[in-house]
């Protein structure tokens, strides 16, 4: 009866964020926020006849996660110390192209990880000695509207069971996003909503069931240099409810500093987990995205 229950609710779930997507995908949108045909029938007037400049893109127009830049590649890095006194660090290759317009983009994920035990993992690491391997491969679909004041993106993505030597589980996992920013003159803030939910769990696998939120703000421009334009600091802070736990509440808090260095997008942000349910003892997260 219980696993009748949840694979109903995960039935409804699925569908619900299907049809938030669909929805996102043709509702018509304001001209401040228009999407751009990826193959136009129309070509831009020359530039010299425009009213003036275009206006400038930044790399980072959303949460510092969120990529709405066509054709643009990132490289990803976090160490994360446990409580238990164990270590993860991940390292990841990500790639975003848009599809038939500049708002739908396909992105992917592929990560190698390596874990640093504080005791023997059969058969991974008898001794207790670091190891590692590749991932779990994401796959994620995006349709994002930006505008001069509110940006907002729905997302749905999907982990496989791509990992080697033990370093994540073998379950498959949908996950969905909203993610919004609200702009104003000198700063921003944003919330990125997750929630992940297995949906095939082999044998001896782990089961992922968990809401993620975390805040962004208020994205303070502290560098007035042509070269550094765009470089923000904020304070950040992410909470996750573990359902699979007992509703298990977690978080951490801490610095990111993001924006573009001329043509390439940073971001680092450095967290710590505070209380009994910390999320981590510490975190630090850096990327570097290149447009091409």
């Amino acid at each position: 009866m219980r696993m009748t229950r949840r694979l109903s609710s995960l039935i409804i779930l699925t569908f619900t964020c299907g049809a938030i997507v669909a929805w996102a995908m043709f509702t018509p949108i304001n001209a401040g926020a228009k999407c751009i045909s990826a193959t136009p029938s129309t070509p831009a007037p020359p530039a010299e006849l425009t009213a003036g400049p275009a206006p400038e893109k930044p790399l980072y127009p959303m949460a510092d996660d969120i990529y709405t830049i066509d054709h643009d590649a990132t490289l990803f890095y976090y160490f994360q110390g446990n409580r238990d006194g164990t270590a993860k660090v991940k390292k990841e290759a990500r790639y975003d192209r848009n599809l038939w317009n500049t708002c739908a983009q396909l992105q992917i994920r592929i990560p190698f990880i390596t874990k640093y035990p504080t005791s023997p993992v059969t058969p991974y690491s008898p001794n207790a000695n670091p190891y590692s391997g590749f991932g779990n491969l994401e796959l994620r679909y995006l349709y994002a509207v930006t505008d001069k004041t509110f940006d907002h993106a729905l997302v749905a993505g999907i982990a496989l069971p791509t990992q080697s030597n033990g370093v994540e589980s073998t379950d498959t996992q949908l996950k969905f996003f909203y993610n919004v920013k609200w702009k104003w003159n000198g700063g921003a803030i944003a919330s990125t909503n997750e929630y992940d939910q297995t949906i095939i769990r082999p044998p001896g696998a782990s089961e992922t069931s968990l809401y993620e939120q975390e805040l962004t703000l208020p994205y303070w421009s502290f560098v007035d240099d042509p070269n550094w334009k765009g470089l923000k600091l904020s304070a950040t802070y992410t909470g996750k409810v573990y359902f699979n736990d007992g509703s298990i509440y977690k978080s951490a808090a801490g610095v990111m500093l993001n924006g573009s260095i001329n043509d390439v997008g940073l971001s680092f942000r450095d967290t710590w987990g505070f209380g009994a349910n910390g999320l981590w003892k510490y975190k630090v997260e850096a990327n570097a995205s290149v447009r091409f």
